[in-house]
């Protein structure tokens, strides 16, 4: 899966947010971020997560038994890969494997490895937190030796393995600085922690105290990290914050978890698929037409909201069970609109350029639609708001705080609660 398939679905340009809390009476500026090549990051280092440790003995055969001399079974050929690069997740056994080569191909090609997540904007996240050391004004977090880092959307460790590098070589093994990270997928937090405890015991060689010092995983939404923090007596210590808000490649990649309409899979869209919480169905199969049409409008600004609220659930409709269900619905309705839409706004086009633009258009229309319910499933908004509220108190005295948003939705959220917090004097700048 393509990392920049992951913005794109979003509809909106990536935004970064930084906010410190005022120290004193004294402000602290930010300039603003700078040119933010995303081409640059495709090729970042992430060397630590290029093999799992699944297959660590991959080449090394143990000596057979005298059993199974005797009783040998007849050798099976693995599955080979249909084309250079399978469609299918479950068959991209080579990427999820950790095959070095295939790795370094799908990169090379400015792709995702299957099951993997390449993080961006790495770079201006680390300045924008304190953690670079490149020419931000040092404020007093910036100073100060113990760092307390809070990485509130692990996923697959992207961020948290280079905070993680900078923890280590500005002398996080003793001056008591640490990572909390949060993430409530319950599948991805296990195999993520894994990797970073394997690449900390690397970095800092036998001591495997200190691994365990300078990294806690906690398995929760963001939501809660307020109540976290007051729970382990860390609230108003925290030093640097970072909120990569969205999905990870690895949720899109998997069919089975039913984020993405462009291979089918059941309607799902939970986050964390252990919650005993609805499905995307049945969100479908319990909502009147009202609510969905102002859901739509809500969580992607959705024009086609009304028709659309129709014809998936409306009088008569039968609710799609899969997202290519969903998705060849959501094009049979929007598709004359867009047609209509064309001609009343006088749009002339050649026939292979219109189909293209059509194509593109109701594609967009799918994502918005199958974004606007993961949202509602998923209760998205009500725990950014949350996280947003709790910032001011979770910071401490010169902390910061950085989003990464990929939608108006989230953007809209996030820079209202910095300018208010702003103007009321809580944050220096933002």
């Amino acid at each position: 899966m393509l990392a920049k398939y992951r913005i794109a679905i979003s509809i909106a340009t990536v935004a970064v947010a930084a906010c410190c809390l005022l120290p004193s009476p004294a402000l602290s500026f930010l300039p603003p971020v700078g040119n933010m090549d995303r081409r640059s990051l495709y090729g970042s280092d992430i060397s630590l997560f290029a093999v799992s440790s699944e297959i660590e003995n991959e080449g090394h055969t143990p000596s057979p038994t005298s059993e199974e001399t005797t009783t040998t079974k007849p050798h099976r050929r693995r599955v080979r890969y249909s084309g250079r690069y399978p469609r299918n997740f479950k068959d991209r056994y080579k990427e999820r494997g950790g095959d070095k080569e295939t790795i370094l191909k799908v990169l090379a090609k400015g792709m995702t490895p299957a099951g993997t997540h390449v993080p961006i904007m790495v770079k201006e996240c680390l300045q924008y937190m304190g953690l670079s050391g490149d020419g931000l004004q040092a404020d007093e977090c910036a100073k100060r030796r113990t760092k307390l880092v809070i990485d509130c959307t692990l996923g697959y460790g992207g961020h948290s393995s280079y905070i993680l590098k900078h923890l280590v070589a500005n002398g996080g093994m003793g001056d008591g600085s640490r990572l909390i990270a949060f993430d409530r997928d319950s599948a991805e937090i296990k195999k993520t922690e894994e990797r970073l405890q394997s690449a900390l015991s690397e970095m800092i060689g036998e001591r495997l105290d200190h691994a365990d010092h300078l990294l806690t995983t906690v398995n929760q939404n963001f939501q809660t990290l307020g109540i976290y923090l007051s729970s382990v007596n860390q609230t108003g210590k925290v030093t640097s914050l970072l909120a990569d808000l969205g999905l990870s490649s690895m949720q899109i990649d998997d069919n089975d978890r039913g984020f993405t309409y462009k291979r089918s899979g059941p309607l799902d869209m939970r986050m964390n698929p252990d919650e005993n919480t609805m499905t995307a169905y049945d969100l479908l199969r319990h909502l009147r037409v009202r609510k969905l049409k102002s859901m739509l409008r809500e969580n992607s600004d959705e024009e086609f909201a009304a028709e659309i609220a129709v014809g998936l659930i409306g009088k008569g409709a039968k609710i799609p069970e899969t997202t290519t269900e969903l998705a060849d619905r959501v094009r049979e309705l929007a598709g004359p609109l867009i047609e209509e839409q064309s001609n009343k706004d006088g749009r002339r086009a050649g026939k292979k350029h219109a189909a293209m633009l059509k194509k593109k258009q109701l594609d967009s229309t799918v994502a918005r639609v199958m974004q606007a319910i993961r949202i509602q499933v998923n209760g998205e908004f009500d725990a950014l708001e949350t996280l947003l509220e709790d910032v001011p108190n979770i910071l401490a005295p010169g902390g910061r705080a950085v989003f990464l948003t990929f939608h108006s939705g989230e953007d809209r959220r996030v820079k209202k609660s910095f300018k208010e917090g702003f103007k009321r004097g809580v944050y220096s700048a933002w």
